[in-house]
């Protein structure tokens, strides 16, 4: 019993035990911390303002030079989409047809299986069309016959985006129609128009990667600086034991935020330059009878090119702090 009680005696002289802690308690504490740090890191870039507006605007400028460039090609790319949905083939019907041929044309080309839609302009409705659009009215009353031929317009039924061998294919099987004249569609434009999007694309990609790569090093020199100039209490931290992940962290989340204040830039400066040309544009599509607009980031856009932004901070502090803090040992 004494034995017992000496035991006793000597655990408690030898100093407090070890004691487990919960998960929820470490959970807390984990997310606590990392609350504090985002917070003394915003802190701590709000307390220099210009050298942090400087990288800002240079990450803005970086990462807003691509994304333009990738809008300017979907924009254009919609555009060709929205002139495809109504490409039409236009057959022209022998002078001096009679009606019955006609009807029987007509019902040949709605009964062939690569025609969507087919509409029907008699020579009179289209010599009445061509008098209202062409300002030639006056002129044209003298003429002793109407020397305009009756045109089908003939919606093919194929995919986006079109393919040419088959709309050919169809025009040489309409074409060799007996009462059918000549068959006529202007897509070789469109086909170039495909080549100049998919070559923007690839821009866009070359581009992005280069700017990509130039933030990356922007934000790697800045937190670069920032652990020079902490260097000292880099050490104390790590002489009390704190260990690298701990003195990693506020680098990391600086690096962060300075990406997503870049990515916000750069999305105020594209809306901003939208708002700007968005006025042109529509009066040019006015010009043109089309409701065609310019189209933004959109929501998916923009949040893509914040986490983008953040990514690419994260990523340039990530290998500043990783090179630099290795050689910022105690002695």
């Amino acid at each position: 019993m004494a034995a017992k009680d000496r035991n006793t005696r000597d655990r408690a002289q030898r100093g407090a035990s070890g004691k487990k802690i919960r998960f929820a308690d470490r959970w807390q504490g984990y997310k606590s911390h990392h609350r504090d740090t985002i917070r003394v890191s915003l802190r701590k870039l709000l307390s220099e303002p210009l050298q942090t507006l400087m990288t800002v605007a240079v990450i803005a400028i970086a990462l807003a030079l691509p994304s333009a460039l990738y809008l300017t090609v979907e924009n254009i790319d919609q555009l060709g989409s929205h002139f495809e949905s109504s490409a039409q083939i236009t057959v022209f019907v022998k002078k001096g047809a009679k009606p019955q041929a006609i009807d029987s044309l007509r019902a040949e080309l709605d009964a062939m299986s690569g025609v969507d839609s087919l509409s029907y302009i008699s020579a009179k409705q289209a010599l009445l069309e061509f008098k209202a659009l062409s300002g030639f009215g006056s002129a044209l009353r003298d003429l002793e016959e109407n020397p305009l031929p009756a045109v089908f317009l003939v919606q093919p039924a194929v995919s986006e985006p079109i393919d040419m061998g088959q709309i050919k294919r169809l025009m040489n099987k309409i074409n060799s129609f007996a009462l059918v004249d000549d068959v006529q569609i202007d897509m070789a434009w469109l086909q170039r128009l495909h080549s100049l999007t998919e070559m923007g694309h690839k821009v866009v990609v070359a581009l992005g990667a280069a700017l990509g790569l130039g933030v990356l090093l922007v934000i790697g020199n800045t937190i670069r600086l920032s652990i020079q100039s902490r260097r000292d209490e880099i050490i104390v931290i790590k002489l009390v034991g704190g260990t690298n992940a701990y003195v990693r962290r506020p680098f990391l989340y600086t690096g962060m935020l300075l990406g997503v204040f870049g990515a916000l830039a750069a999305a105020i400066m594209i809306y901003a330059s939208l708002l700007w040309m968005s006025s042109s544009v529509a009066n040019l599509a006015e010009l043109y009878q089309s409701q065609y607009r310019l189209q933004g980031l959109g929501i998916l856009g923009f949040l893509g090119l914040v986490g983008l932004g953040g990514l690419f901070g994260l990523g340039g502090a990530w290998i500043a702090v990783s090179k630099h803090l290795r050689d910022i040992e105690p002695k």
